[in-house]
């Protein structure tokens, strides 16, 4: 019997198992050129990802204004008494609103109001512009019919409108005399917002 013995050299280099002495993994090129790849992704995707959380944000926060005035709206039509809706902080309605029933038509939230609701604005960066009718304190109110009035009078009506923005980000809410809401994105649809 003819044992055929390989030297174990020449059998690596006819198998193709014999690899030069190189090491294996990335250099620092290589290293560069996908941090700079893997940059370029995120500077692409993070001005989107910025415009959908400001626009999920500012959504949100008109959304939930939306409810109170409806929430006003229908409590007062309901109880055939007034309800007002007013900034949590005076005048800022970023910070949050109340839905009550103000005894003493002060537009201020006292011992002997009722509170039907209260929200507090967590939304980050967001700004509320009102331009209503009766400027100089800051409510919307509804009356028995559901229609908005000033507090001077029940014959003048609260209407106006509310921007809500985040960054750049804007949603508009109009309140009609008949007391009717409606929201809208000034920016998209320009003259009829």
């Amino acid at each position: 019997m003819i044992k055929a013995t390989l030297s174990n050299e020449y059998g690596q280099q006819f198998f193709g198992l014999h690899r030069p002495n190189t090491r294996s993994g990335f250099g620092i090129i290589e290293y560069l050129a996908t941090l700079v790849i893997a940059a370029i992704l995120l500077l692409m995707t993070s001005s989107n990802f910025r415009f959908m959380v400001d626009r999920s944000r500012v959504m949100a926060a008109t959304s939930e204004f939306h409810t109170a005035i409806l929430l006003a709206r229908s409590e007062a039509m309901r109880r055939q008494k007034r309800v007002d809706v007013i900034p949590l902080d005076s005048k800022d309605w970023g910070k949050g609103w109340l839905v009550l029933i103000d005894a003493n038509n002060n537009q201020r939230f006292d011992s002997g109001d009722l509170l039907l609701h209260r929200s507090q604005s967590e939304t980050k960066g967001l700004a509320v512009e009102a331009k209503l009718r009766d400027s100089k304190k800051s409510y919307l109110a509804f009356d028995g019919s559901g229609r908005p009035r000033s507090a001077a009078s029940s014959q003048v009506p609260q209407i106006g409108s509310f921007i809500f923005a985040v960054s750049a980000q804007r949603l508009k809410i109009i309140i009609s005399f008949l007391g009717r809401v409606r929201v809208c994105d000034p920016d998209k649809d320009g003259a009829t917002c």
